[in-house]
């Protein structure tokens, strides 16, 4: 909020015109009190705000952050080439067992419920 000389200038005198000399220091003491205690309400409420929402925010951001690095540990040790293998491929030497189809399973069919019989 902006407030320039010249408008507070007129809130003075208006001020003045609306309850005289005898009353406008009375009137600024009581101001200057309101304002104190308001400031200092919002500053309580302020510090209350800051100690009920950010120690378990924190906490919160702690534990996905610890989650998030043992996450990745697992992630390069999943993708890691096993023990014992030379190079970055993960291939079978042969190469074929990619290119073959997948042979289906007909353990546990009735051959007789197939046929219609």
């Amino acid at each position: 909020m902006n407030v320039n000389f010249a408008e507070i200038l007129v809130i003075c005198v208006v001020a003045l015109l609306l309850f005289g000399p005898e009353q406008l220091p009375q009137i600024a003491r009581q101001l200057g009190k309101i304002t104190g205690d308001l400031r200092k309400v919002t500053n309580s409420v302020r510090r209350e705000w800051y100690n009920a929402v950010y120690p378990p925010a924190n906490e919160v951001k702690h534990e996905y952050d610890a989650a998030g690095r043992a996450l990745r540990a697992l992630k390069a040790e999943v993708l890691a080439p096993p023990p014992g293998t030379r190079g970055s491929s993960t291939r079978s030497s042969s190469g074929d067992a990619a290119n073959k189809p997948a042979e289906t399973s007909t353990a546990g069919s009735d051959p007789d419920k197939d046929n219609g019989l």
